[in-house]
């Protein structure tokens, strides 16, 4: 890979040899071809236009003394969390010409999606952070404090946070950012007022083809019109630098008060409604539609995905033992519990929370005392913080990712 700050790594072009140095990288003799040879599109008998590209090979070299650091630097470092890679900046001069570089942000932007911790908020108060390895994880202003204003945070996507000013008359604003580098970027006045009921999704998918970290800001919008409450969607896209409102509305009374963070699956935001719905937005199409939550469906389940497919996780204490019921298919029926483990547990408790995962094999599970993940496909529970979330109204997970903002 060259130019990306590995002067170790980078391709070393040698002076042009003669053709007879040169004779081990040449594909075919073809100035002993037969003279009556022709070559389509060829402007002489013997030698295709083609032929002088066969040295090629012969012309580009790599460094051989490439090294352990250099190993490291290419293949190991897009898979580590984004507080581990700012204190690796120290190791050298290169480490951290690389470790700083755009190059490296994107991909560790493609390659690291573990969970990190979570991003906690109570009414009236700043946010906070909960790590899920201290030594790995963090970030440097758990309170947002490097943002210009005091914010509420809303929601979370694959590194990138949305923050919301908190209200005043007339006057409030959407922020973009990336606590770990403490990137940011405030977002124009939408059309209507988004008020604190307002039910927002944060769209970002990294891909390895594409360069810029572009998202989307989805909203749905209460609105009263002559006595009639409707919801209108505003979406702020960062490729045009602007928010537009579709054409699409909803006056469904099953969907009207929603839950305010929104779920992002594969081209489809998902709210779930105080009334035991679920309102799904189509980015492509912008259409909505609605289906059902399960019957005992409360503030303490969670939409997920789980094995590729959209699914509800709802706790239920039992006898004092808790299980998640996962909930799946267009009926939202029940297609198997998870029991937690009495071990994992350590005590009695009254109630638990799950939160929506951040890829489809952690689930986490939210107790007064501890903080709880379940990895689905080896199907083994484990504590991840022995802090409790006790207390806090939001709770969003969080990937240490080095993200960049689009401006």
């Amino acid at each position: 890979m060259a130019n990306l700050g590995n002067d170790n790594l980078e391709e070393e072009v040698m002076e042009e040899t003669t053709e007879e140095e040169n004779a081990d990288y040449v594909l075919d003799d073809f100035d002993n071809l037969p003279v009556n040879t022709r070559f389509l599109g060829s402007t002489s008998d013997a030698r295709p236009w083609f032929a002088k590209y066969a040295n090629f090979p012969g012309l580009v070299k790599l460094k051989k003394n490439i090294g352990l650091s250099d190993v490291t630097m290419e293949h190991v470092l897009p898979f580590l969390p984004g507080k581990s890679l700012c204190r690796f900046k120290a190791v050298s001069k290169e480490w951290n010409r690389w470790i700083s570089s755009p190059f490296l942000a994107h991909l560790q932007t493609t390659h690291f999606k573990d969970i990190s911790g979570l991003i906690c908020q109570s009414p009236g108060s700043d946010p906070s952070f909960i790590s899920f390895n201290q030594d790995a994880y963090g970030i440097p202003s758990p309170s947002f404090n490097f943002l210009p204003q005091l914010v509420n945070i809303r929601t979370t996507c694959n590194g990138l946070v949305c923050c919301q000013s908190v209200f005043e008359v007339g006057n409030f604003f959407y922020y973009i950012c990336n606590p770990v580098t403490k990137e940011w970027h405030v977002l124009p006045q939408p059309k209507f007022f988004h008020g604190p009921e307002t039910a927002v999704a944060l769209v970002f998918e990294p891909s390895a083809l594409g360069f810029s970290a572009h998202y989307e800001v989805v909203c749905a919008v209460p609105v009263d019109q002559n006595d009639v409450s409707i919801i209108f969607f505003e979406i702020y896209s960062s490729r045009s630098r602007s928010w537009r409102t579709t054409d699409t509305i909803c006056s469904e009374p099953d969907v009207l008060k929603l839950s305010i963070n929104g779920f992002y699956m594969k081209g489809f935001v998902y709210w779930t409604s105080l009334s035991g719905a679920i309102l799904v937005f189509d980015l492509k199409d912008e259409q909505y539609g609605i289906l059902p939550l399960p019957a005992r469906s409360g503030p303490y389940g969670a939409l997920t995905q789980m094995h590729g497919e959209l699914c509800y996780m709802l706790p239920q204490i039992q006898d004092g033992e808790c299980l998640i019921g996962v909930y799946g298919n267009l009926d939202m029926s029940l297609k198997c519990v998870i029991p937690v483990e009495h071990e994992v547990l350590g005590e009695t408790f009254s109630d638990c929370r799950v939160l929506t995962c951040v890829n489809s094999d952690i689930l986490i599970i939210l107790l007064p005392n501890k903080v709880i993940a379940y990895h689905v496909k080896a199907q083994k529970m484990q504590v991840v913080s022995e802090t409790g979330t006790e207390g806090f109204q939001n709770c969003l997970p969080y990937i240490n990712s080095l993200v960049a903002v689009a401006k």
